[in-house]
């Protein structure tokens, strides 16, 4: 995987940790992404009380683990795992041929590339996942909110990195208030899909899915 290739794994993978409890069963169809001029921007009083319902959904999870599928700009699919526990701790496990594994631990996010055998250390606080992974989570404050719009159950917020350290755009898209999908828009323009499902809430993680010494010797759990 090319070092763009991770940045954007990133980026996209970040929104995980924004799931909301209930079951996942399908992402927003590819028809209704595409009619974008149906989408209806919401504004004023509609689109604070939108906000609202959405960021007290999300801090309801303090675990969550699934499963998800990355579809990236060139059509390709890669699948996996994924553990969160909020303040901070976060795992992706990408299933075989990719070879792609991510750590958060409550304060470093480390990406091991187990074919390459080399593994990336980053500050969580440097990261995109920073703004998401705290003991309050708030889409307003966190990220400079572009558009709020939607359409019959869905909801779509559009946003940027508040801080300007990550470029792109990224849309949460949610359906009855539950996040379902996401699309992340790079710099150049090419998109990446991430679909969720299968989702639990448990009533505790292992805390070795989030050690670092994980990542460079990880297990198949």
């Amino acid at each position: 995987m090319t070092l763009m290739k991770k940045s954007l794994a990133l980026v996209a993978l970040a929104a995980l940790a924004l799931s909301a409890p209930a079951i996942a069963q399908s992402a927003r169809p590819a028809t209704v992404a595409a009619a974008s001029s149906a989408l209806v921007t919401l504004q004023g009083a509609e689109r604070a009380q939108a906000l609202t319902a959405i960021n007290a959904e999300l801090n309801a999870v303090q675990r969550l683990q699934g499963r998800f599928v990355q579809t990236s700009p060139d059509g390709s699919r890669a699948a996996g795992a994924f553990y969160m526990q909020r303040p901070g701790r976060l795992r992706f496990e990408y299933d075989s041929p990719a070879t792609m594994l991510i750590v958060a631990d409550g304060s470093v996010v480390a990406l091991r590339d187990t074919a390459l055998r080399t593994t990336e250390r980053t500050p969580l606080r440097s990261t995109p996942l920073s703004l998401i992974l705290g003991e309050r989570i708030d889409l307003e404050r966190n990220a400079r909110i572009i558009r709020v719009s939607r359409e019959g159950p869905w909801t779509l917020v559009t946003a940027r990195d508040r801080a300007g350290q990550t470029d792109g755009v990224i849309t949460l898209q949610f359906n009855n208030g539950e996040l379902r999908s996401w699309d992340v828009i790079d710099a150049t323009g090419a998109r990446t899909r991430i679909t969720l499902s299968n989702l639990t809430r448990p009533a505790s993680l292992d805390r070795g899915l989030f050690r670092l010494e994980d990542v460079v010797s990880p297990r198949r759990r």
